[in-house]
């Protein structure tokens, strides 16, 4: 809190304010004494100070208040006809930010014989919850958006990596539901764009994705009247591969994928080339999954990121494995001659 001198040359010589203090509950404070920046904790003030010089009978304290509600400034003036004895003494209500203050000695005439301006800043517990949460809020969207977010698995898609919920068949009842995993929206790349929910934000790619990791994608062919969907899959081909599928075994660029984690070999044959600014998918229960042989290749743009922590339910809890492939011959050795 910084006090001003007021330049008002035409005011007589001797007439001046001072020991100006304000009083809350039971501390008084010069206001000298308050930090620029301090924020005062109470609304409901008590402001003093005093007049010495010669002072002419009829003079009087004005306390002049502004602050600025909804963009527009508002005033109060409050005359004090005490100050015959020197002293002053007022009741003070804060507004929520800048309150500016002017106090004034005024002679009989109006002239003002002396003033002085200061700043009392003051945050009401109402306005100070509401910026916690608006804070918290906005922290929380960051994180989610740019850190880490938590996934529920519903399918069976990527089974038996990853568990979705189950039902009972017959009743419906659900006998077990699914996986929730982490997903770090840091490991490929970092987006600005909050998944596109802002209209702006460029997005800064670390890599791309290996084969072999599992990651968590917007569904690229989306229903115009459907909410958006995120799939979990795990990633097969790179920009520019060339993928084949041919008796139940993968094939990359020609060489044969090595992949332990299926749930069961693909019934059905396959061929495509991925394009240079897409991924090629599957989920690891091949029989059972919707996934880029039928709906095309994955765009990197709608890529969210890397599967890396399963937390739930308790019996699960472990890290994700990605199994980068240690790419095989095109035939296994034991499948030669």
């Amino acid at each position: 809190m910084i006090l001003q001198e007021s330049a008002n040359p035409d005011a007589p010589v001797g007439v001046f304010i001072h020991d100006l203090s304000i009083r809350f509950g039971e501390q008084v404070i010069p206001l000298e004494a308050l930090d620029l920046d301090e924020v005062l904790a109470e609304s409901e003030l008590q402001l003093a100070g005093s007049v010495s010089g010669k002072v002419e009978e009829g003079a009087r304290v004005q306390i002049e208040q502004t602050w600025r509600p909804f963009l527009r400034q508002a005033k109060t003036v409050n005359q004090i006809e005490s100050a015959s004895r020197g002293r002053f003494r007022t009741d003070l209500k804060l507004h929520n930010g800048v309150n500016g203050l002017k106090i004034s000695a005024v002679g009989p005439d109006g002239a003002v014989l002396d003033s002085r301006s200061f700043e009392l800043h003051y945050k009401g517990s109402f306005r100070e919850w509401n910026e916690t949460i608006f804070i918290a809020f906005f922290l929380a969207i960051l994180i989610r958006g740019l850190v880490v977010q938590a996934f529920w698995i519903p399918t069976g898609s990527m089974e038996p990596t990853l568990l979705g919920e189950k039902r009972n068949p017959f009743t419906g009842q659900l006998e077990r539901g699914g996986d929730r995993i982490l997903v770090s929206r840091f490991a490929y790349v970092f987006d600005l764009s909050l998944d596109g929910r802002l209209p702006f934000g460029p997005r800064f790619w670390f890599k791309l994705p290996e084969r072999g990791d599992i990651v968590v994608f917007r569904y690229p062919n989306p229903d115009v009247n459907a909410p958006p969907k995120d799939y979990i899959k795990r990633v097969i081909g790179l920009p520019g591969d060339h993928i084949s599928i041919e008796d139940g075994r993968v094939y990359v660029n020609g060489v044969y994928l090595n992949e332990p984690y299926i749930a069961e070999p693909p019934l059905s044959d396959y061929a495509t080339r991925v394009p240079d600014d897409s991924l090629f998918v599957m989920g690891d229960n091949r029989n059972n999954s919707s996934d880029s042989r039928f709906w095309g290749p994955m765009p990197l743009t709608n890529l969210k990121g890397q599967a890396v922590f399963n937390y739930l339910p308790m019996n699960r809890i472990s890290p994700i494995r990605s199994f980068p492939h240690p790419m095989q011959p095109a035939r296994p050795v034991d499948q030669q001659g």
